[in-house]
């Protein structure tokens, strides 16, 4: 983490809060917004490193912000950010492809489509 940047999330028991709001596109997480952190089933948890669970997170912020908020955002954008993320983040395309069609399983399996 460079010197002159604030991090943008602290832990909290088992969760994430953010410290600042974050946004990406049209979507803006408030300051003070609770979230589990990257929460992977668990046959497919010995794929991913703690590497690839910490470079998750801004991605799970998001995605968890948009689950939660389902009036306004679509199922697929929710995914779809997630993965955009967390690849730019430096997840390799397989293990991306893992976590998307997992995700789009549990939603779809949930009632949100």
């Amino acid at each position: 983490m460079e010197n002159n940047k604030k991090p943008e999330f602290a832990v909290v028991g088992i969760n994430y809060i953010t410290l600042k709001k974050i946004t990406h596109r049209n979507i803006v997480v408030p300051k003070g917004f609770i979230f589990d952190g990257v929460t992977i089933p668990a046959p497919f948890t010995m794929l991913f490193s703690n590497k690839d669970l910490r470079q998750g997170i801004k991605a799970s912020c998001i995605h968890d912000f948009m689950c939660r908020n389902k009036d306004k955002y679509r199922r697929k954008e929710a995914t779809d950010i997630l993965i955009e993320l967390w690849l730019e983040n430096g997840l390799n395309k397989f293990k991306a492809q893992i976590a998307k069609v997992s995700i789009n399983i549990y939603q779809f399996l949930k009632g949100w489509r």
